[in-house]
């Protein structure tokens, strides 16, 4: 039997204390095995340490700043997230993205991550899920 993130739309990775206010800072939160493909369906964030307020635009992909648009950029309200009970789920609507690639060449193409563009007007940090399926590549 294959592994069970093969299987349906699994919790692919858990990253804790990722912190929000990282202005031009990239962190990996899942990198793709080799041999496997990977499709992102949704993330969330969870478990702020204070507020995000400010935290105005992140982008979610692969690449160096996250640039390859494997999820979602230019993602806008992780600033409404002013409270440590507050979770906010993101979820990739649309047909635009690109599926990563377990054996890409370069390492920052098989690791998708968060990068902080516009981050939060103080310290926080935040809990960060992600969401989906692997398959052969």
């Amino acid at each position: 039997m294959g592994d069970v993130k093969e299987n349906g739309i699994m919790r692919l990775s858990t990253t804790t204390g990722v912190d929000m206010n990282a202005n031009a800072a990239k962190t990996i939160l899942f990198t793709v095995p080799e041999g496997k493909r990977a499709i992102i369906t949704h993330v969330i964030i969870r478990d702020p340490s204070a507020t995000l307020a400010g935290c105005d635009d992140v982008d979610f992909g692969t690449g160096a700043a996250s640039a390859t648009q494997n999820f979602l950029n230019n993602e806008t309200g992780i600033g409404d997230m002013t409270a440590v009970t507050d979770f906010m789920t993101l979820i990739a609507v649309s047909d635009e993205y690109t599926i990563i690639d377990g054996d890409a060449a370069a390492a920052v193409d098989r690791e998708f991550g968060i990068y902080i563009v516009d981050g939060a007007d103080g310290a926080g940090t935040a809990t960060i899920d992600v969401f989906g399926y692997l398959f052969d590549s």
